[in-house]
């Protein structure tokens, strides 16, 4: 027996009939107020099955828990990439780097998920070694006869291995969770060379024709990449011929043989060469350097996003941050579409509450950054965490500022985010619970939007910390995209792309510390800029607090 909170009850008639009517509803419900379960009511109700769409695989486990508890008779399954489901592999590993076809794990078992999603996949992994079957496949295979199935972004974004799914969308309620990512979809495409990648690629190579095109490779980037934090549009770039694209393919596929004879996998940089440059051919992509690499990336999300527009497919987006109608539109989404959010839907609030605190005397403002300025980030950044009853979550505007500011704090337990950080290694710090830590984590990373720290579905943050207002980079790729959106909806869009990525990245710090309705939090807006009437409707701080040091 299903029990529905108010607004699921609400809300829930009023979504059924907008999907059945064939609008694509957009559903804004903060953390802890039961979206998940929402989702799968409103689902079942309207379709027979689901396809419960997530950022990453760590989002699998609420909808198998959900539907355990209150869909007991439903099939559950999920898909994840080659690299985490094959047996052979190393984590890292592209998925391109698995050539399935001169693997003896080949073949499907028929299998079903009876435990959560990664207990089961650890026990498939080692079942598969002993009986000689994919994982891989065999998880497919169980997707295609479950009632539920949740699987991240690119397999329903990135039209291959959406095809490659083979499964017909319009028998799926598609729930897209997390969907203010939608923006960030085509990063999955992005594609990245710098001169380490050519030197690893070198040593994985054996023909001396191989090594010779690597070496030039690697010489002539060096006349292209420079170390700048912001995409720099590059209208020339190192190229590779037909013939020389061919030979390090021939060498590829080799590679590849060779690893899944040997049975351990590993990442290939010389695949990482390869797909650089064979999506050049996509009138979509443009070349930038940033941070010492080449990277080609897609500039129009509508490539990716048009899946949504199929006017027989069942859609619903939710987010506890979700962007403005408007901004889907610029995104490239033509469907009509309803705009729901379940407070003003119920007039009640539905997540646990903070009160704010606005400094008067710093700001990220480009004109006065300085030490000066780290310097009294990093007084308050101390304060505020000798004064906290739990961890203090902290974010800023760009991994450049968040080092200017840490490195000025040597006397606090810090845990720091950087490109290459583990949620998992950070969760386990903090839940050991022997120390109470100042978590530094960058706008739109990892830890802003991933990392969720509880026990017992209490918070463990009890401050949060917006070290300037995060607004993104105007760099060259952004200036093309702005351009692309503006174009789609026939008006000048920077100020809406601004505000709503800087807003997004603020509610969800605020979410890391309000994971449920009980929950309260201290939220410190470091930037005088926040003291604006218009950023205190955004972030609901009329009663703030001002501050100075």
């Amino acid at each position: 027996m299903i029990t529905l909170k108010d607004w699921q009850k609400r809300v829930g008639e009023k979504v059924i009939n907008l999907i059945r009517e064939g609008n694509i509803v957009l559903l804004q419900a903060p953390t802890g107020s039961g979206k998940t379960l929402f989702a799968l009511y409103v689902g079942f109700q309207v379709k027979e099955k689901i396809l419960f769409v997530t950022r990453t695989h760590n989002e699998f486990y609420p909808v198998y828990r959900e539907a355990k508890r209150f869909f007991p008779d439903k099939k559950f399954s999920f898909i994840v990439g080659k690299p985490i489901a094959c047996p052979l592999s190393s984590a890292d590993v592209d998925s391109e780097d698995i050539s399935c076809k001169y693997c003896e794990l080949l073949s499907e078992k028929d299998i079903v998920v009876n435990d959560s999603p990664f207990n089961f996949l650890k026990k498939l992994k080692s079942q598969a070694l002993d009986e000689k079957f994919c994982p891989y496949y065999s998880l497919f295979k169980a997707s295609t006869e479950a009632d539920l199935v949740t699987l991240t972004y690119p397999y329903i974004f990135i039209p291959w291995l959406r095809e490659g799914l083979g499964l017909k969308l319009s028998e799926y309620f598609i729930v897209v969770d997390e969907a203010h990512n939608i923006d960030n979809i085509i990063d999955l495409e992005e594609r990245k060379i710098n001169e380490i990648t050519v030197e690893l690629a070198i040593k994985e190579v054996k023909s001396e024709k191989a090594k010779e095109i690597l070496r030039s490779l690697k010489e002539n980037l060096k006349k292209y990449v420079i170390n700048e934090d912001k995409y720099v549009l590059l209208n020339d770039y190192p190229k590779l011929t037909e013939e020389e694209i061919q030979i390090l393919y021939d060498e590829y596929e080799d590679l590849r043989k060779e690893l899944v004879q040997q049975k351990k996998i590993r990442k290939l940089h010389l695949g990482s060469i390869i797909k650089f440059y064979k999506i050049l051919d996509d009138e979509n992509i443009r070349v930038f350097t940033i941070k010492n690499s080449l990277v080609a990336k897609p500039i129009d999300s509508s490539t990716y996003i048009d899946i949504l527009n199929e006017p027989e497919l069942s859609v619903m987006l939710m987010s506890g941050t979700l962007q403005p109608l408007e901004y889907f539109q610029a995104l490239g989404i033509t469907r009509k579409m309803v705009y729901i959010d379940a407070e003003q839907e119920t007039k009640k609030k539905l997540s646990g509450s903070y009160d704010c605190y606005i400094s008067l005397d710093v700001t990220t403002s480009y004109p006065l950054r300085n030490e000066n300025m780290w310097k009294k980030y990093a007084s308050y950044l101390l304060k505020i965490y000798y004064n906290s009853s739990k961890h203090v979550f902290s974010i800023f505007p760009s991994y450049e500022i968040l080092d200017n500011v840490t490195k000025l704090i040597k006397s606090i337990p810090l845990l720091k985010e950087s490109e290459n950080s583990s949620i998992e290694d950070i969760i386990e710090k903090v839940s050991k619970g022997n120390e109470k830590y100042l978590i530094a984590a960058v706008a739109r990373g990892k830890l802003s939007e991933g990392i969720e720290l509880v026990n017992e579905g209490q918070s463990l943050i009890s401050d949060v910390v917006i070290a300037g207002i995060p607004y993104p980079a105007i760099d060259d790729y952004l200036k093309l995209r702005l351009e692309m959106m503006s174009k789609r909806l026939g008006k000048d869009v920077q100020q809406l792309v601004m505000d709503t990525t800087a807003l997004i990245a603020v509610k969800q710090a605020i979410g890391r510390g309000i994971r449920n309705e009980k929950d309260f939090v201290h939220v410190w807006l470091l930037d005088k800029r926040f003291d604006k009437i218009l950023w205190k409707k955004k972030v609901n701080c009329f009663n703030s607090k001002k501050i100075r040091l």
